[in-house]
C-alpha cells in the first residue's frame, strides 16, 4: 500500500499548511511536480479533479510533516552523477550531435553501450538520450526514439539522475509526445513533461532546453490545428531563439516558425524561412531537416503559382535527401507527396498523381494520423475527372475517421469533400450549402485557415454555378477579404474565374470574359494546364453568350482538349441564358486600345500573392499582348542613370520608355520597340504605374524576394505577429496597430509621442517586432538616464584611452544595434552638444566613435520617443530644428488612456492574468470593479492602471471575483 502511496494524513488542509506562504509553482518545483498537481492536491476530496500524493512525493511530504525538513527545503533525493571517465567518453559524441553528425554519433554510442564501460545509470541514460536524439532529430523516427528513452523516464521521475540530465529527458519526452505519430501523440503528457522541465529550469536555466520545450508546444498546437495557440506558442519560441547558439536547434526552431508564418498568412516569409532552413541544413549535412524543408518549400512555391516542374524538382531533392539520411517515412513524406500530387494534377498527369496520393495514404495509416493533409489534392482529382462514386466513398471515409488526432477537424474536411462530390455530380446548390456548413464548422473549431480558404473560394463557385447571384456576390466579397489576409496567387486566379461566371449570369459577358482571361493568364504563367483547360472551356461558353460566330468551334476544341487530357466536361452554366445576351447600351468606344484594353492587363497584374519576378514577367507578357512585336524590356536604374536589364531583349534599342518606382527605393524603366498607336504611350505609362503598385504590394506582403538568399541569415524574417502586451480593443489602438504593420517594410525614422505611461516603449518594440529586422538586435537607450558627460561615449562608442576612465573599447549603443532597431527613449532630454552628431548619423548612416580617426558605417533603424513638445523645445532653443525635422519622418502618436476607454477593461484583465501567480486561477473582475476602472481618468495612463491592479492583488488571499472594494484606486 505504501508503494501505491498512502494518502492518510495528506489531505487538502495538510497540503496547504505544508505549502505555507509559498506559491504553488514554488512548492511544486521543490517537489519535482507541476503546479497543477499541487492545485489538485488542495481540492476537496469529493472534487472530480482531486488527486492525492503518491509514491516518492508522498514520502517526501510525510518527512516534511514529521519535521524532517523545512517546508522551504527540497526533499532529499539520492541523485547519482556520471563518473569523470564516463563524461569524458560521452562528451565528443554529444558534440557530434550538435553538428548533426548523426551516423558517426550513432555508431559511437552503440559501441559505447555494447562495451559495458558505462557503469552508472546516469551514464547509460545520457547515452540513451543521445540515441533518442539520433532517431528523433536525425531520422524523424519518433517510435525508435521513444523506445530508446522509455526505460529512463521512470528514473527521471524518481529523481535518481542528475537534474541537468533529467531536464534533457523531460524536454525530449515532451517533443516525442508532440510528434506527428498517432501512436505517441498526447499533448496532455507533452504538457506534463514541459511543466516538469520548467520546474528544473528554475535552478538550471538553459536556453537550448527552453527552446526544445517551446518547439514541443508549437508543434503540438500545429498538429492539433489550433491557430490561436500556434500564434501564442510561436511568440514564446521567438522570444527564446536569440539566446540559442546550437546551429541544429536553431534550424529546427526556424522551421517551426516558418509553419506559424504560413498559418498567419505571411506565406512569403514562410517561403523565405523554409529556404533558409534548407540551405542551412545542406551546409550542416543535416539530411532529415533538409528533406523536410524541401517538402514544405515545394508546397509553399505551389501556393505562389510556381511552375509545376519547379515543385517536382524540389520534391525529388527531398526524396534524395531522405534516402541519403536513411529517414523513416514520416510526416514530411506526406507533405512531399501532397506537393508532388498537386504539381502532377496541374500537368494533367492524373494517374501518377493518384499513385502518389495512394502511397501517401499508406503512410498516413502507418502513422495512425489524420488524412486531412491529403484531402484537397484528392478531392480536386475527383472533381476534374468527375469520379462521383470515389468522391462519395472518400468523404465517407473521412466522416468515419475515429482516430485520436484532429477528429473534429477531420469531420469538417469530410463536409468539404462531400461538397466537392455534390459539385462534381452537378448538385451545385447542395454543394454550396455543404461548403457553407464546412466553413461554419471550421470557425467553431478555431478557424483553421487552410480549410476555410478552400470553403470560401469553392462556395463562391458553387453559388455561381447554381445561379445564386446575390449569395454568390456575398461569398465573392468574403473570399476577397480572406485572401487579403492569406494571399494565394492560385486561389486568386480561381476566384477571378468564378467572378467571371457571376458576371456572365448577370448579363455582363464582356466583363465576364475579361475576368476569365485574367484568370487564364495566371494559370498559363504558372504552368497549370488543368486549370487553363477548364478556364478556356468557360471562355468558350461566354463567347456563345456574346454571339461570337466562332463560339461553337471554340467550345468543340476545348472539349476535345479536355477529353484528351482525361478531364470531365463541366456542366454548361450558361444553359438557361439566351444567346446572345442583349447588348447593354454603352457609348461608342473610340478605339480598341482605350480603357477597355486595360481591363484584362489590370486583372492579371493585380493577382494577389505573386512575387516580384512573376510580376515582372507578367508585365512584359501584358505588353506583348497589347503591342505585338514590340520587344518589351524592363531595366533597373541606379542613382547615376545606369541601367541593369531585368527582363527582355537587350540587343534592340527601345523607342519608347517610361520610368517608375516600385515604392521600395528602386527606379525601373519599361521600354518597347517600334511604332505605337496614338494612345500607346498613355497605356504604357498606365501599365508602368500599375506595375509599380503591384511590386510595392509584393514588397509590403513580403513577396519581393523569391530567389534563395546566399546564406542563412542574409535576409530578415518578420517575427510572429502576436505582440505581447499590445492590447488593442479601442478603434484608435486598432488603427495604430494597423499603422505599425504598414510600417513593417520601411526603414524610415519614427518618432513616437504621447503622455508618460501611455505605452510608447511598447509601440517601439512592436515596430521592431513587426519589421523585417525582428531577428536582429533591438537596443533601447534612455536619454534621461545617462549623465551628460557620458552621453557621447554611450551613444557613439569610444576607443580605449579616448578619455580618462576609458579603459576598454566600447562600441556604443548605435553600433550595438547594427542591422536592427535603436530605440531612443526621452529624446527630448538629449544634450544640445550631442545633437549634431546624432543628426549626422541619421543623415549619413555613420558614427564617429571617440578616439577614432575615421567614421564607421552602420545600418540602424531609429525609433525615438518623447512625452515632451519638441516643437516648443525648438522654439526655446533647447532642441535643434534640423534634428527635429529629421526625426519627424514618420510621427506616431499614442493616445492617452482617457481617450481609449475601451482598452481599460481589456488591459485590466490582461494585468490580472499577468500578475496571478503561476498555477493559480486568475480572479474575475466584477461589474462594479469594471465600472470603477472605466470611470477613473487615469492621469498616469497604462502605467497607473497596472500599478492599481498590482496593488489591489497584493493584499492577502483574493476572492474569486474582485469587486470595487478591492480596487485600490488612488483618489
Amino acid at each position: 500500500m505504501e508503494e501505491k502511496g498512502d494518502t492518510r494524513g495528506l489531505g487538502p488542509d495538510v497540503i496547504r499548511v505544508l505549502r505555507g506562504e509559498q506559491s504553488r509553482a514554488a512548492f511544486a518545483r521543490l517537489l519535482g511536480v507541476t503546479p497543477l498537481t499541487v492545485y489538485r492536491w488542495e481540492l476537496p476530496e469529493e472534487a472530480p479533479q482531486a488527486r492525492r500524493p503518491r509514491g516518492r512525493v508522498a514520502q517526501a511530504l510525510r518527512r516534511l510533516l514529521e519535521g524532517g525538513a523545512s517546508p522551504t527545503s527540497p526533499p532529499s533525493l539520492q541523485r547519482q552523477e556520471l563518473r569523470p571517465e564516463e563524461s569524458a567518453q560521452l562528451a565528443p559524441i554529444l558534440a557530434r550531435l550538435k553538428r548533426a553528425e548523426w551516423r558517426a554519433a550513432e555508431e559511437e554510442l552503440l559501441a559505447l553501450l555494447a562495451s559495458g564501460v558505462l557503469r552508472t545509470p546516469a551514464a547509460r541514460a545520457q547515452a540513451a538520450v543521445g540515441m533518442a536524439h539520433v532517431h528523433r532529430w536525425g531520422r524523424g523516427d519518433s517510435r525508435s526514439a521513444f523506445a530508446s528513452l522509455l526505460p529512463h523516464l521512470d528514473e527521471a521521475a524518481s529523481g535518481v539522475l542528475p537534474e541537468t540530465l533529467e531536464l534533457q529527458i523531460h524536454a525530449l519526452a515532451a517533443n516525442l509526445y508532440a510528434s506527428p505519430d498517432g501512436k505517441l501523440f498526447d499533448m496532455g503528457k507533452a504538457d506534463a513533461h514541459v511543466a516538469r522541465a520548467e520546474a528544473l529550469l528554475a535552478s538550471h536555466d538553459n536556453p537550448e532546453m527552453r527552446c526544445y520545450l517551446r518547439i514541443a508546444e508549437l508543434a503540438g498546437a500545429f498538429y492539433l490545428g489550433e491557430a490561436e495557440r500556434v500564434a501564442r506558442c510561436a511568440g514564446r519560441l521567438a522570444a527564446v531563439l536569440p539566446e540559442v547558439t546550437d546551429p541544429v536547434l536553431r534550424l529546427v526552431a526556424e522551421e517551426a516558425c516558418a509553419h506559424e508564418a504560413t498559418i498567419r498568412g505571411e506565406s512569403a516569409q514562410a517561403t523565405r524561412r523554409f529556404r533558409e532552413v534548407v540551405e542551412g541544413s545542406a551546409r550542416l549535412g543535416y539530411a532529415f531537416l533538409e528533406a523536410r524543408g524541401l517538402a514544405f518549400l515545394a508546397q509553399r512555391r505551389l501556393e505562389e503559382a510556381c511552375e509545376p516542374e519547379e515543385a517536382l524538382r524540389l520534391v525529388r531533392r527531398a526524396r534524395e535527401a531522405a534516402y541519403s539520411g536513411r529517414m523513416a517515412r514520416s510526416f514530411a513524406f506526406i507533405f512531399a507527396a501532397r506537393a508532388e500530387a498537386e504539381a502532377l494534377l496541374r500537368l494533367t498527369r492524373f494517374a501518377e498523381a493518384e499513385a502518389v496520393l495512394d502511397e501517401a495514404d499508406a503512410v498516413v495509416v502507418e502513422l495512425s494520423w489524420t488524412p486531412i493533409h491529403l484531402v484537397v489534392p484528392r478531392v480536386l482529382l475527383g472533381l476534374v475527372t468527375r469520379r462521383h462514386a470515389e468522391l462519395r466513398r472518400y468523404a465517407g471515409r473521412l466522416a468515419a475517421y475515429d482516430g485520436p488526432i484532429q477528429r473534429e477537424l477531420t469531420g469538417a474536411y469530410a463536409l468539404f469533400a462531400e461538397a466537392m462530390a455534390d459539385f462534381a455530380e452537378g448538385h451545385v446548390a447542395r454543394a454550396a450549402e455543404h461548403f457553407a456548413a464546412a466553413s461554419a464548422r471550421v470557425m467553431e473549431l478555431g478557424g483553421w485557415p487552410f480549410l476555410r480558404r478552400e470553403c470560401l473560394v469553392y462556395e463562391t463557385g458553387a453559388r455561381a454555378f447554381a445561379g445564386q447571384l446575390t449569395e454568390g456576390r456575398v461569398m465573392l466579397r468574403r473570399s476577397r477579404v480572406f485572401l487579403e489576409r492569406m494571399p494565394s496567387a492560385v486561389h486568386s486566379a480561381v476566384l477571378n474565374r468564378f467572378e467571371g461566371m457571376l458576371l456572365a449570369m448577370e448579363g455582363r459577358p464582356r466583363e465576364a470574359r475579361e475576368q476569365m482571361e485574367a484568370s487564364l493568364g495566371t494559370f498559363r504563367l504558372a504552368g497549370d494546364v488543368c486549370m487553363a483547360l477548364f478556364t478556356r472551356h468557360l471562355l468558350a461558353l461566354v463567347a456563345g453568350l456574346e454571339g461570337d460566330p466562332a463560339a461553337e468551334e471554340l467550345l468543340a476544341a476545348s472539349e476535345a482538349e479536355m477529353r484528351r487530357a482525361g478531364m470531365a466536361i463541366p456542366q454548361d452554366f450558361t444553359r438557361a441564358l439566351p444567346r446572345p445576351l442583349p447588348a447593354p447600351t454603352v457609348p461608342a468606344r473610340p478605339s480598341k486600345l482605350g480603357a477597355e484594353a486595360l481591363v484584362v492587363p489590370f486583372e492579371r497584374l493585380s493577382v494577389r500573392g505573386m512575387g516580384a519576378p512573376l510580376i515582372q514577367r507578367e508585365l512584359l507578357g501584358v505588353l506583348e499582348g497589347l503591342f505585338p512585336g514590340c520587344a518589351p524590356r524592363l531595366e533597373e536604374l541606379d542613382s547615376q542613370g545606369r541601367a541593369t536589364l531585368l527582363a527582355g531583349p537587350a540587343s534592340v534599342p527601345a523607342t519608347d520608355e517610361v520610368e517608375f518606382g516600385d515604392g521600395c527605393g528602386r527606379r525601373l524603366r519599361l521600354g518597347v520597340t517600334g511604332p505605337l498607336p496614338a494612345d500607346g504611350r498613355a497605356l504604357l505609362t498606365a501599365l508602368s504605374r500599375l506595375g509599380g503598385f503591384a511590386l510595392e504590394v509584393a514588397m509590403l506582403r513580403g513577396f519581393a524576394e523569391v530567389e534563395p538568399p546566399t546564406a542563412l541569415g542574409d535576409t530578415e524574417s518578420v517575427r510572429d505577429m502576436e505582440l505581447p502586451g499590445f492590447i488593442a480593443a479601442s478603434p484608435s489602438m486598432k488603427r495604430l496597430r494597423a499603422e505599425l504593420a504598414r510600417l513593417s517594410a520601411s526603414r524610415a525614422t519614427v518618432i513616437v509621442t504621447g503622455e508618460s505611461g501611455s505605452g510608447k516603449e511598447l509601440v517601439a518594440r512592436a515596430i521592431h517586432t513587426l519589421s523585417t529586422r525582428a531577428q536582429r538586435p533591438y537596443v533601447a537607450f534612455n536619454c534621461a538616464a545617462v549623465p551628460r558627460e557620458l552621453f557621447e561615449g554611450q551613444l557613439f562608442g569610444h576607443r580605449r584611452g579616448a578619455y580618462t576612465g576609458a579603459t576598454t573599447d566600447h562600441p556604443g549603443v548605435i553600433r550595438a544595434a547594427h542591422g536592427g532597431t535603436l530605440f531612443l527613449d526621452e529624446i527630448g532630454e538629449l544634450p544640445l552638444e550631442v545633437q549634431p552628431k546624432l543628426l549626422r548619423f541619421l543623415e549619413n548612416g555613420e558614427v564617429f566613435p571617440l578616439g577614432e580617426i575615421r567614421p564607421v558605417e552602420v545600418d540602424v533603424r531609429v525609433v525615438a520617443a518623447t512625452h515632451r513638445d519638441l516643437g516648443q523645445l525648438v522654439r526655446e532653443g533647447r532642441f535643434r530644428e534640423d534634428l527635429y525635422y529629421r526625426l519627424q519622418v514618420v510621427p506616431v502618436r499614442v493616445p492617452p488612456l482617457r481617450e481609449r476607454r475601451e482598452d481599460v477593461v481589456a488591459l485590466a484583465r490582461h494585468f490580472v492574468r499577468q500578475l496571478t501567480p503561476e498555477g493559480e486561477e486568475p480572479p474575475q473582475l466584477g461589474p462594479d470593479a469594471l465600472a470603477a476602472l472605466v470611470a477613473h481618468p487615469w492621469p498616469g495612463n497604462v502605467r497607473e492602471l497596472r500599478n492599481v491592479i498590482e496593488r489591489s492583488m497584493a493584499y492577502g488571499q483574493l476572492p474569486a471575483v474582485l469587486g470595487a472594494e478591492q480596487m485600490r484606486i488612488a483618489g
